[in-house]
């Protein structure tokens, strides 16, 4: 009996050693800084499920989400307002130049350009999201990596939505990306934007 006792107590001891090192790992453990868009409100989100971790960290978050054949992107960092604002004016600058007359690796009589056709070149848009934030976006075409910058038909394999805005309350910088097949896109682009638009900074849902 005496052994039984012995043999309880010493399994009761492990459970609690191995308890206390779970909580403190737990407490240790970096926070994540959007873990399952837990930053931003997004209308729909919850039915979409985690594809890519890239980065969690407290300071930064990347992940791709899907549902069904649609995609939503997100990048999440911490950062004062000076520097999101210098942030926030660079991503859109890098995104328009991607799309301007650039000189051609090999210049000849032919042409000394690079130009997309008019009709792939992404739309830059400003509005106000459901809480007021400001929100600046392009709405264009992506290739089959799902990477904006696709200037013909059969490199249109998606079209989407990619937003720059500040969410002051907490400090952070948000790039969101809503992507879908271009002609999915395209015969619900309206509900998509709409979607987009409803979003909120703060606590998802």
């Amino acid at each position: 009996m005496l052994k039984a006792n012995h043999i309880i107590i010493g399994i009761l001891c492990v459970i609690c050693i191995i308890g206390i090192g779970f909580f403190s790992w737990n407490s240790l453990a970096p926070h994540s800084l959007c873990n399952r868009l837990s930053c931003v409100s997004i209308p729909g989100s919850s039915s979409y499920r985690l594809k890519e971790n890239y980065s969690d960290t407290a300071a930064v978050y990347r992940a791709l989400y899907t549902f069904t054949n649609r995609y939503i992107r997100i990048e999440a960092q911490r950062v004062d307002k000076a520097t999101a604002t210098d942030n926030l004016d660079a991503s859109v600058l890098r995104m328009k130049a991607l799309f301007e007359k650039a000189p051609a690796p090999y210049p000849g009589d032919i042409s000394d350009a690079i130009v997309c056709d008019a009709a792939f070149v992404p739309s830059y848009k400003t509005a106000e999201l459901a809480d007021g934030t400001t929100v600046r976006y392009f709405i264009g075409y992506l290739n089959n990596r799902m990477t904006f910058g696709s200037c013909s038909q059969n490199q249109a394999v998606y079209k989407g939505i990619m937003a720059f805005f500040y969410c002051p309350a907490s400090s952070m910088t948000l790039r969101l990306e809503f992507i879908a097949p271009t002609k999915d896109f395209e015969d619900h682009e309206t509900a998509l934007t709409q979607q987009f638009l409803a979003t909120r900074c703060g606590k998802g849902r």
